[in-house]
């Protein structure tokens, strides 16, 4: 969702021409939303005397064939090495609000290029692995498409900016009937 929201150029288009504010703001929210979950998902097996759902604990909590924990550990290394880039994001800003880190207004949770990718492809191939061992059939992949998902949205603002053209090279019959249609949608 982020990287078609975010990433390709028809987005980038689509957003300074219908709301560039509120797409500045989602921007914000989505990155953060998505790097707190990123470290939830690579947090120690417990903390606090609980467990917490992630690598970590999936991996120590189920007794795995030898080989098949191997390759587990092997992608939730890729996991623990990007938390290293975000772990300090995660406990000044994200999970919790530190004074001292949001007055300087610091940046944090940078990584290098292409290391989100490889995240998410280390955590694709768990849920793989696991899944596959588990019931014998790897479950689907990590991407979500379906109707109502950010193509649909992406479309729905497509067709709002084809209306506003529409109106704007309308006559006043025109624009009466197109307001009529704007109407008719704003009820149902």
């Amino acid at each position: 969702m982020y990287k078609e929201l975010f990433e390709t150029e028809d987005s980038y288009v689509l957003m300074e021409k219908t709301a560039p504010s509120f797409f500045t703001h989602l921007n914000t929210i989505l990155q953060n939303y998505l790097l707190l979950e990123f470290a939830k998902i690579s947090d120690p097996e417990k903390s606090f005397g609980n467990e917490n759902f992630t690598g970590d604990n999936l991996i120590l909590s189920i007794e795995w064939p030898q080989d098949i924990k191997k390759r587990l550990e092997a992608q939730n290394n890729i996991i623990k090495d990007f938390r290293s880039y975000i772990k300090k994001a995660r406990n000044k800003l994200l999970a919790h609000s530190d004074k001292e880190t949001l007055l300087a207004q610091n940046q944090l949770g940078g990584f290098p290029k292409g290391k989100d990718e490889e995240f998410l492809k280390a955590l694709e191939e768990i849920c793989n692995i696991a899944h596959e061992t588990c019931f014998g059939v790897i479950y689907g992949t990590m991407v979500v498409t379906e109707q109502g998902d950010v193509i649909s949205f992406k479309r729905k603002l497509l067709n709002a900016l084809a209306f506003d053209k529409l109106l704007e090279r309308s006559d006043n019959k025109q624009k009466l009937n197109l307001y009529s249609v704007l109407e008719e949608v704003r009820k149902s």
